[in-house]
């Protein structure tokens, strides 16, 4: 069964076959692709953000991120997790309050084709349930394929009976500063997607 993030799915909607191919073999063959596109790879940044959080906006917890970062073996991983958490605390997001709620993980079904919702962070932001989604790339993002990931996001919730609003998705863009949310989800968006979920089934087996 051909399975892929909410992210990959949402990258994939914009762009010509050849690049499809290239997307969806890296999520079928995760461990082929260059990690320095893959969540992993910037996972010592995403746990000290929420530790951050969880410890009332400690920025103790960033430099203990650090401190971990500076043990990777290679020097390009050092130098990307130490730019991601660099970013993150000049940014306006080290201001909010959160209160850090266990990631939970969805799947939705489209036709054959499951998609994998896993936001770097859940957490309450006042009394409200909020979906976070971070670029830790050094390139910015590119506008359209961020509103489609949230968009795509709200209805894999959506699928499994979470009763939030898209503006409760957001996307922070650490290489511009810019957060990226949307009001209303786009039908145009999940025509999109089905359609793109027969094109996977087709592509999927010959990887």
């Amino acid at each position: 069964m051909p399975s892929l993030t909410v992210r990959a799915m949402a990258e994939m909607l914009r762009l010509p076959a050849y690049e499809q191919v290239r997307i969806l073999t890296e999520q079928k063959h995760p461990k082929q692709a260059p990690q320095i596109f893959r969540t992993p790879y910037y996972q010592p940044a995403i746990t000290g953000i929420r530790a951050f959080y969880a410890e009332g906006n400690d920025l103790k917890q960033l430099n203990a991120a650090r401190s971990k970062a500076l043990n990777a073996a290679q020097l390009s991983r050092r130098e990307n997790v130490l730019r991601v958490i660099d970013k993150f605390e000049k940014s306006s997001a080290a201001k909010r309050s959160l209160v850090i709620a266990k990631n939970a993980k969805y799947t939705a079904s489209v036709d054959d084709v499951q998609l994998r919702l896993s936001p770097d962070i859940q957490a309450l932001d006042g009394d409200k349930p909020v979906f976070i989604y971070y670029n830790c790339r050094a390139m910015g993002l590119d506008e359209e394929a961020a509103k489609s990931t949230l968009e795509i996001a709200h209805w894999v919730l959506e699928e499994n009976g979470v009763d939030v609003k898209p503006i409760q998705i957001e996307y922070l863009d650490l290489a511009t500063g810019t957060l990226h949310r949307v009001k209303k989800r786009r039908p145009t968006t999940v025509k999109a997607l089905k359609a793109n979920a027969k094109i996977i089934s087709t592509l999927w087996p010959s990887l």
